[in-house]
């Protein structure tokens, strides 16, 4: 059973810049083909994630690379599961719980990159439910992956410090969404902007994981089909 080292730190990585790298491409795809206008959406909130990637063509390039997004994230939280194991035996219920929420934000996420730019109601509802249900059963599943990060005791204290201030911010940039609704001018920009720093944010908890694997010594063991 040889083991593969750096899997898990590709793995995590992969998991952090596959995202990124597709939607922000999604993104200068439709505002060069004129889909949408040119403008900061960190800024001006000028476009949802979602209405930058859905037109044609461009929704083409995003069912292409995203839908197998879906399985890198469940083999994401499998390596996590198995590395908690590792570094925090006593915490079984967490370590359930966060492959639970994982999988099922995977699974989600694929539903929603499938119907997206589908017309009708039925596809409409299952985007909805897939993006609903991928950020908020992902977020807890980062939540809880960070509280077994943070509490093994195996981890150096600026890491640690690391994963608890995305788990401030994430819950802080949650937080300030109810009130852009009522408070602001134009609330439809205000959450679309909201909406690109929250799923930026939520992909800098995967290369904190890549380094804890790191730094544990965290690795997979490749089994022999002929044993």
């Amino acid at each position: 059973m040889p083991a593969i080292s750096r899997l898990p730190v590709i793995v995590a990585v992969a998991a952090a810049a596959w995202p990124v790298i597709c939607l922000h491409a999604a993104w200068l795809m439709s505002t060069a083909l004129g889909l949408i206008e040119p403008c900061n959406p960190y800024w001006d909130g000028c476009t949802s994630i979602s209405r930058a990637a859905r037109q044609d063509p461009v929704i083409y390039w995003f069912r292409f690379t995203m839908q197998p997004y879906g399985w890198l994230l469940a083999g994401f939280w499998g390596l996590c599961f198995a590395w908690a194991a590792a570094v925090h035996r006593a915490a079984w219920r967490r370590r359930w719980a966060l492959l639970g929420c994982g999988l099922v934000g995977a699974l989600f996420y694929t539903l929603y990159a499938t119907y997206l730019g589908e017309d009708g109601d039925v596809p409409g509802l299952l985007r909805r439910y897939g993006i609903n249900l991928y950020f908020s059963m992902t977020v807890l599943a980062q939540m809880l992956l960070i509280s077994l990060a943070t509490s093994a005791g195996v981890l150096p204290a600026a890491l640690r410090r690391a994963f608890l201030v995305v788990l401030a911010l994430l819950l802080g940039l949650g937080l300030a969404s109810l009130p852009l609704q009522f408070f602001t001018a134009d609330p439809d920009a205000r959450l679309n902007a909201l909406e690109w720093w929250y799923a930026l944010l939520m992909v800098a908890c995967y290369p904190l994981t890549a380094i804890a694997f790191r730094a544990t010594g965290f690795t997979v063991a490749l089994h022999s089909a002929g044993r």
